[in-house]
């Protein structure tokens, strides 16, 4: 079996900036048979899926992942042993609007490095392994050959963050490239959201809405796209997918800014440093309350918080933290106790806000596009999703609006991905986000280019660096469409036609070298030794979650095919 749609079995792993999980089902089995294994914990704290944190050790080799990561890092800690590991924790938007290159390093939490392929194949790795652990405990041991594996990413991240992702999976985690497909995860959300009954729903029963916005809220990211319903029950992008950093994790740092006002960044870095353990204790602690605050929450929030913070400021400062209070502008909001933090509940909530304002205004601004003004369906997702205080802002937000919300909503994204491996053609078309086109060298004319481009190539005056478009920004692409071309070798000894792929945000570029112009990959055409030149027809295909582009050399009739490279 060597096409995806002939295996047996279809596996997502959801690599997330916050929890990881995975999903699974055969394919002539349908949605309800999903299964995914949410069986995880670290002590008094259980969750759907597990952290996303991984550990190597001293000779930067795989050690654990996950809750038991966390714990053995922090047992080392204890014992002053930690410090030739190397322990990575929330390391997903590393990725997240950078530049990356295959080489790319990322710090651990002492800011020693590791390769970032390395780091984020190993966590794949180790959710692959584990899928393939409890197939087998199940008694439905299959060979990997047979699965088709389905790798989740945002979709607001970029084209080099996508196949950085697969490259990954593939190198260190030792997926075989054919049998893996990426999912963009409000995609996966939004298939799996139209196959759930009333009861697992929350708001206004099943999603009918021909038209809906989808708010996929994770710990790292706000991912944020709009699909309507086609005739066929297949899903249109109606516009290219936006958001940004207002995950989960923002509030984590606006607890952590609060405390370093009190305590000061010296403190709390050598708390963190010195006390790992506790510093997990505390996230865990946090993680907690996250979840139950609401806008109804009144009088105060309890927070357990070590006595090992509490014992370094004041063993640094040599001043009680309850004294200190009284001269920071929480003396009235906060009570420190040896353990204990109470905590103003309006003050908590406030925590909340760069992400409650972040998600709102980008939904606003979304809403004055002409293809999206008429959308008053809000389908809520992700982890970040559950928490009340995000639900509350946005029905606030837009009190017209119907807001659906999932059962398990952290879940989602997970078994859509599993969903979207069954039936990739349910996503009938996407949105370009970028003009894309290959660098061409026409023959020059000097009633439309700049005297500046005029080169020599092979005997002939041609204009250099000229866009030839083949997609436009905005416009809507149906998934597998082709978009062809045609290129002419420009020297008789020529041996290959290099094909330079370059994107760019404006809708009609003229030059590679115009503003927002990026240079994307490139695919190289061997060109046979018969004749002096050759016409090599070009196909891309767009619309998939990995761009790919395809030629054929006209003479010999020889194909190349491949993804983008982007890295």
């Amino acid at each position: 079996m060597s096409l995806k749609e002939n295996k047996l079995l279809v596996a997502a792993l959801d690599f997330g900036t916050t929890y990881s999980g995975y999903a699974f089902v055969f394919r002539h089995e349908d949605h309800t048979k999903i299964m995914a294994n949410t069986v995880w914990s670290g002590g008094s704290l259980m969750s759907l899926k597990c952290p996303t944190c991984v550990l190597f050790d001293q000779k930067k080799q795989f050690h654990s992942f996950g809750y038991e990561a966390e714990d053995k890092y922090s047992e080392l800690a204890l014992d002053e042993e930690h410090e030739k590991w190397h322990y990575f924790r929330r390391f997903k938007m590393t990725l997240h609007n950078k530049q990356i290159k295959r080489d790319v390093e990322i710090h651990d939490d002492k800011g020693l490095t590791m390769p970032a392929k390395k780091v984020f194949g190993s966590a794949i790795k180790f959710l692959k392994t584990h899928l393939l652990g409890t197939l087998k405990n199940r008694g439905t041991e299959i060979a990997e050959k047979d699965i088709h594996w389905i790798l989740t990413v945002p979709a607001i991240w970029s084209d080099a963050a996508k196949q950085f992702m697969r490259e990954a999976a593939v190198s260190e985690a030792e997926i075989d490239s054919g049998s893996l497909t990426i999912a963009l995860e409000p995609e996966a959300a939004s298939l799996y959201c139209q196959l759930l009954p009333s009861d697992k729903l929350s708001g206004q029963g099943r999603l009918t809405a021909a038209k809906y916005m989808i708010l996929d809220l994770g710990g790292g990211t706000a991912d944020i796209t709009v699909h309507e319903k086609q005739t066929d029950g297949s899903l249109r992008e109606l516009h290219e997918p936006t958001g940004g950093a207002w995950g989960g994790t923002k509030v984590d740092e606006a607890f952590h800014q609060m405390l370093i006002k009190i305590i000061g960044a010296k403190t709390f870095k050598t708390f963190c440093d010195k006390n790992k353990a506790d510093h997990v204790d505390l996230l865990r602690e946090l993680e907690t309350k996250k979840r139950t605050i609401s806008p109804e929450t009144i009088g105060k929030v309890t927070i357990k918080i070590p006595v090992s913070l509490t014992n370094t400021y004041e063993k640094q400062s040599g001043e009680t933290i309850a004294d200190t209070l009284k001269e920071t502008p929480f003396k009235d909001n906060i009570i420190w106790a040896a353990d204990k933090v109470r905590i103003e509940a309006n003050l908590f909530k406030s925590l909340f806000k760069e992400c409650t304002d972040g998600v709102t205004q980008c939904v606003r601004e979304l809403l004055q596009k002409p293809e999206v003004k008429d959308v008053d369906t809000f389908l809520m997702v992700g982890g970040f999703s559950e928490s009340p205080m995000m639900q509350a802002a946005i029905k606030e937000a837009f009190p017209k609006a119907t807001v659906i919300i999932p059962a398990e909503a952290g879940l989602v994204v997970l078994k859509g991905a599993v969903v979207f491996g069954r039936e990739p053609l349910k996503i009938s078309s996407r949105i370009a986000k970028y003009t894309y086109g290959i660098n061409i060298s026409p023959p020059f004319d000097t009633t439309i280019h700049p005297q500046e481009k005029r080169v020599a190539v092979g005997g002939k005056e041609r204009c250099k660096d000229v866009f030839k478009k083949y997609i436009q920004k905005g416009e809507s692409i149906k998934i597998g469409e082709k978009r062809s071309g045609k290129h002419v070798s420009l020297k008789a000894d020529q041996k290959e036609m290099l094909l330079k792929i370059y994107a760019s945000a404006a809708k009609d570029p003229k030059f590679i070298t115009d503003p927002g112009c990026e240079y994307m990959g490139r695919l190289v055409v061997k060109l046979p030794e018969e004749q002096d030149i050759f016409k090599v027809n070009v196909d891309m295909m767009f619309g998939q979650t990995e761009f790919l582009v395809e030629a054929e050399e006209e003479s010999s009739r020889r194909k190349f095919t491949s993804y983008f490279d982007f890295l």
